[in-house]
């Protein structure tokens, strides 16, 4: 396949860019594969191999080059006079990439790479050699960008890329996937959407034994990793000012060198009951096979914040057990019949039967499209580490600045505010390579499902996600519940600065899947760094500046916010912001008198456009106190 891609790429010289093809003049949309870099005329290699051309100008209009086979790709550009340059290259046939490379003038010094991994004893190849080293290794490379691979018997082999700037030491950690086991994650909520801290989550296998008992972090989450492939049940529990609450998992199927994830959510364990009942046809006849959903709304609030789901058996029948003892709402579907939503109230400490009945579909049926005004708003939050402000309301911290933000684009209008929600964090924070320690990323991806009943017509949505210089699409999530429309992409391997394109289609009740929506594209701003004044520094008014830095990245534009107390960054308007700043990295108070002795509190928000309507990424700074000390 290789050769075939070289043979293709070698034809007509193969010393300049391609030609543009008429199909496709500007290489804009479609299935297209180019690589710019500067400087530009760079030869480019792929998989240690030369095809004979060579690169345009970063930027330019893209020249189409042959495109590789589906795959992960090794590609090599290298020009005279600079160190060679590397990076995966994951070609899906799917969508565009395009490749964008500065290259590192070969007179710099060396740096120091170490690479460890998950479990360790992992061969280490760089840039396509074998290095002869196990992890953990340490190396000396040149300044550039390079590619990583490690292998294992036993193992799925983990590809990466590093860029290691001139006389520095970057150091990658790569957990390993077993070929034959699985991991099953999840995240536990309370019924009002938040995410408890220690709660206790057990996990069974089919035939209910306990084989192991983990605790949620301060985000709610939870993992059991090497898991053989089987199903798998789970319970959680937490006792909350003496009241015991307890939530139930449908069996999840587990499978090798795969994650499955889930979501529980709690409820007092005496307010619960459970549900049976049997699906049929108008004549009475069962329905097996037809799946039955039963929908966990926020408490309060008109979002899904997920739902249980089980099969009938031969005679139709279905089976809930732990449903809160309140109205909930049952979504039965099979394929060839109409969708049924309905309506049960379990009994406390009871059970309570219910018959769903499913009409044939006609031959008249509407064809389904893919979903419509698809957004994605990246968000660069504290997780708290380190902070000293004293979250209100019994929040973690990255749930209080998730708020917070919200919060913001509410007070400015922001046209996708009514939309977004609270979304609770993953279970740890993210190798420091991806972030900072101390801060998380993510991106929210939201969508309209053009039908206006989704729920009649559709199993689901399937989220894809591109890295329009190194990918083209691929499957990121799965979302299995046609009434939601709002997912969080966690940033377990978001990069800061990254540009990213999501695309959602949906899947019928026979399992078709749509085309793809009109994409959506964000870039994951860096973390922002307080530098002056010191948290609870003790400041006169006339000499109040307030100085921060961008971790490891530009953002465009910036807003300083002063508060009274930290109730109010929730609720209220600040007492004081400043005009949105570009290209600085300070700013003087400028407001109202402030009040001697008084503690205050600031906080700095980076956006990527200066019209708050137009950002789709935002970077907050975590919460620090100031007192006011006289003049």
């Amino acid at each position: 396949m290789v050769a075939l891609w070289l043979t293709m790429g070698c034809g007509g010289g193969g010393r300049s860019p391609l030609v543009p093809s008429p199909s496709n003049p500007s290489g804009s949309s479609g299935f297209l594969f180019s690589v710019q870099s500067t400087p530009p005329g760079a030869e480019i290699w792929l998989n240690g191999r030369s095809t004979g051309l060579r690169t345009g100008l970063i930027d330019s209009a893209p020249f189409p080059l042959p495109t590789p086979p589906i795959g992960t790709h090794l590609l090599t550009l290298k020009a005279q006079g600079f160190h060679d340059w590397h990076q995966w290259v994951d070609w899906t046939g799917d969508g565009a990439v395009i490749v964008k490379a500065v290259m590192t003038v070969a007179d710099q010094p060396p740096s120091t790479l170490t690479v460890t991994s998950d479990p360790p004893g992992a061969r280490l190849l760089v840039d396509g050699e074998d290095t002869g080293k196990t992890t953990p290794a340490t190396l000396s490379l040149p300044p550039s960008r390079h590619a990583i691979a490690l292998t294992l018997d036993g193992y799925l082999t983990a590809h990466d890329i590093v860029d290691i700037p001139s006389g520095g030491s970057v150091s990658v950690h790569l957990p390993l996937t077993r070929q034959d086991r699985g991991m099953l994650t999840g995240t536990v909520y309370d019924r009002f959407g938040n995410a408890p801290v220690g709660a206790t989550v057990q996990l069974r296998d089919e035939r209910g034994n306990l084989l192991a008992t983990t605790r949620t972090t301060a985000f709610g989450a939870f993992w059991f990793a090497n898991l053989a492939p089987a199903n798998y049940t789970l319970t959680a529990e937490i006792v909350v000012e003496g009241l015991r609450e307890i939530a139930y998992a449908d069996p999840l199927l587990v499978s090798a060198g795969q994650r499955t994830h889930t979501t529980l959510v709690l409820f007092p364990a005496d307010l619960l009951g459970d549900v049976e009942g049997v699906v049929q046809t108008p004549d009475g006849r069962p329905i097996p096979d037809a799946q039955v959903a039963v929908l966990y709304y926020a408490a309060g609030l008109d979002f899904v914040l997920t739902s249980r789901r089980t099969r009938t058996d031969s005679q139709g029948r279905f089976l809930f057990v732990g449903l809160p003892a309140a109205q909930q709402v049952l979504i039965a579907r099979k394929v060839g019949y109409q969708s049924v939503q309905t309506q049960v109230t379990p009994k406390r400490g009871d059970r309570v039967s219910t018959t769903i009945t499913l009409s044939p579909l006609g031959s008249n049926t509407s064809s389904v499209n893919p979903p419509t005004q698809v957004f994605a708003i990246a968000e660069t939050l504290p997780t708290g580490e380190g902070n000293r402000l004293a979250a209100p309301r019994h929040l973690s911290p990255p749930q209080f600045y998730r708020q917070f933000l919200l919060r913001q684009l509410q007070r400015h209008q922001h046209p996708l505010a009514r939309r977004l929600r609270t979304t609770n964090f993953p279970s740890r924070v993210p190798p420091s390579r991806f972030f900072p320690l101390g801060f998380i990323g993510q991106v929210e991806v939201g969508w309209e499902p053009h039908s206006t009943r989704p729920s009649e017509s559709l199993l689901g949505y399937r989220i894809y996600r591109s890295i329009p210089t190194a990918s083209g699409w691929q499957l990121r999530m799965v979302v299995d519940e046609p009434e939601q429309t709002v997912v969080a992409d966690i940033g377990y391997d978001l990069t800061t600065g990254q540009t990213y394109r999501y695309a959602v289609s949906a899947v019928t009740l026979s399992g078709q899947e749509t085309a793809k929506s009109e994409p959506a594209k964000t870039t994951v701003l860096p973390p922002l760094r307080l530098v002056s004044p010191d948290n609870g520094a003790a400041v006169p008014q006339s000499q109040l500046v307030f100085r921060w830095q961008p971790i490891g990245g530009k953002v465009p534009f910036f807003v300083v916010q002063v508060y009274s107390d930290p109730e109010a960054l929730l609720s209220s308007d600040p007492l004081w912001d400043s005009d949105v700043l570009a290209d600085v990295n300070e700013a003087t108070y400028s407001g109202q008198r402030l009040l001697n002795g008084k503690t205050y509190f600031w906080v700095v928000i980076g956006l990527d456009a200066r019209d708050w309507h137009q950002a789709n990424a935002f970077t907050v700074s975590e919460v620090r106190q100031v007192v006011i000390a006289g003049d």
